[in-house]
């Protein structure tokens, strides 16, 4: 008896207890690549021992038994949406149509959720208690409440690369001159239009959506998150900027280096899981393909139906007369109407075939999902973006050699087939996918464990408020410096004026004694 006391007291000294913590995931957005890109962190969390409680429109299944999930029950017209975002931008798009996208249509989303049955008696009624709530940062600023309700931190993740609306809150430098938005149709360095264009866009989110869009969900914040002592809850913006942490689901591998604040930390590729045993039917099919595999995938928010006739007519037509064999999502497994080398199905594991060693090219319309895949496989691509985060990412890639931009609403058999050939025979973008592919797995730690660790930071220290920037605190006139350059200016102009002044009189008394003395 008395060893097994020492024992357990030894044991004390050099076992980590573990702690488990009650997680709240509140993403009930309908854009699945979202919330799924971020499912392996929630797993993860759960497979560590916390209770985490995840309210979604997309079940995971077979969870752990601490995974907990709650499913709203509203309708989502994928399908309309696809045909909406199917169609070509132009500079009035960027200039009049994206502004009031943001201001109408996503927030008509946001609401489209947070009014549905379930997700109004789990805000309501939960009786739960958290030691930390995950939102997600992607027009649904409302959901900060939940932090205010449990009394818990906030974290939250970006789906694409922050931009002004985001990094405003938390104080994150957005300079207009080097640093995208999200949606903008632009490089990693950009033309004098491109400039001028992100600072129209940044300048609107700025000072516009003020009066546009964060009254609309300050309004839905109100009438949706009605809890017991909601009626002292801090307003929507002053909640904002006391979230904990942001994590960002974006790589300085793909886009240009900018500067974050401690709390913004990018974790890119988490949703990369590690490879399966393909179906054996698929397996078969790209084992044989000794000249090589093209793979075709367009997404989950995109119906591949959607694209324009002529378009699709183009590349099935050129890919069916490639040497090499096609793997093609489509929206169902009916292989009659394609041509003989194309293997077709409703669901590909898209990670089992981007490393497969007969890969030779991804053809996607550009998600960052996508893009950091064919990254991590070390395949190059051809992307068609469409809308969203799209461009940047596609025309990132070209400038990094690992890619051919193009534009599906424009498309000929002729420039497709030669974009393919060049892709397929060119060795040089095989050889910088493959470098950047080295860059993006050479990190202390994998994307996972850092989400990982610091969430479990945030529960450790019950938020972490030690890393806000002081530049939350100053207003936009100060976080710029023109109160300061307003100053300069009126001690300039003051010295200007007494100079003017004391010149003026000199003169003056010049003339006077010139008078006097003649």
């Amino acid at each position: 008896m008395k060893y097994i006391t020492i024992l357990v007291i030894l044991l004390n000294f050099y076992v980590h207890a573990i702690k488990s913590s009650n997680i709240l995931v509140f993403v009930p957005s309908p854009w699945k690549s979202h919330i799924t890109s971020f499912q392996p962190l929630f797993l993860e969390l759960a497979n560590r021992g916390h209770n985490v409680t995840v309210v979604s429109k997309f079940i995971v299944k077979n969870p752990p038994p601490t995974y907990t999930q709650l499913v709203p029950s509203y309708d989502f017209d994928i399908d309309g949406r696809s045909d909406f975002l199917m169609r070509e931008r132009s500079i009035h798009y960027s200039f009049f149509e994206d502004p009031i996208t943001r201001s109408t249509v996503l927030v008509d989303t946001t609401y489209m959720f947070l009014s549905d049955p379930e997700v109004q008696n789990f805000i309501k009624y939960d009786q739960s208690t958290f030691d930390v709530v995950i939102i997600e940062s992607f027009f649904q600023e409302c959901t900060v409440a939940l932090g205010h309700k449990y009394r818990a931190p906030v974290i939250s993740i970006v789906p694409v690369t922050p931009w002004v609306s985001v990094s405003r809150w938390a104080g994150n430098p957005s300079d207009f001159s080097y640093i995208k938005d999200f949606m903008l149709d632009g490089g990693k360095s950009m033309t004098f239009w491109e400039r001028f264009t992100n600072s129209y866009i940044g300048f609107y989110c700025l000072f516009v959506e003020l009066i546009t869009y964060l009254p609309k969900l300050e309004n839905m914040m109100d009438t949706y998150f009605q809890y017991p002592g909601y009626e002292n809850r801090p307003t929507m913006s002053e909640m904002l900027k006391n979230i904990s942490l942001s994590l960002i689901d974006s790589d300085v591998t793909l886009f240009s280096p900018r500067p974050y604040i401690p709390s913004f930390v990018e974790v890119p590729g988490i949703h990369i899981r590690p490879k399966k045993q393909m179906d054996e039917r698929l397996q078969d099919f790209m084992d044989k393909a000794n000249t090589g595999v093209v793979y075709f995938n367009f997404g989950t928010i995109l119906n591949v139906t959607s694209i324009p006739k002529p378009s699709l007519r183009s590349l099935i037509n050129v890919l069916g007369r490639l040497e090499q064999k096609i793997v093609f999502r489509w929206i169902n497994n009916d292989t009659q109407s394609f041509p003989t080398n194309f293997y077709v199905n409703s669901w590909l594991p898209q990670r089992e075939i981007l490393n497969h060693p007969n890969c030779k090219l991804f053809i996607t319309h550009g998600g960052v999902h996508g893009i950091i895949e064919a990254i991590d496989a070390g395949i190059p691509i051809i992307g068609f973006p469409i809308f969203g985060d799209q461009f940047q990412n596609v025309r990132s890639s070209q400038e990094n050699g690992i890619g051919i931009m193009s534009n599906i609403f424009t498309l000929t058999e002729e420039t497709f087939e030669k974009d393919v050939k060049l892709i397929i025979n060119d060795k040089k973008f095989s050889e910088n996918v493959k470098r950047m592919s080295s860059i993006f797995h050479d990190r202390p730690m994998s994307a996972l464990n850092t989400a990982v660790y610091w969430v479990e930071y945030v529960i450790r220290n019950k938020g972490a408020h030690h890393l806000r920037s002081a530049a939350v605190d100053l207003t936009w006139y100060q976080y710029y410096l023109l109160d300061v350059i307003a100053f300069l200016i009126i001690i300039l102009m003051f010295f200007i004026c007494i100079f003017y002044f004391i010149t003026k009189r000199i003169m003056r008394f010049n003339m006077f004694t010139k008078q006097k003395t003649d």
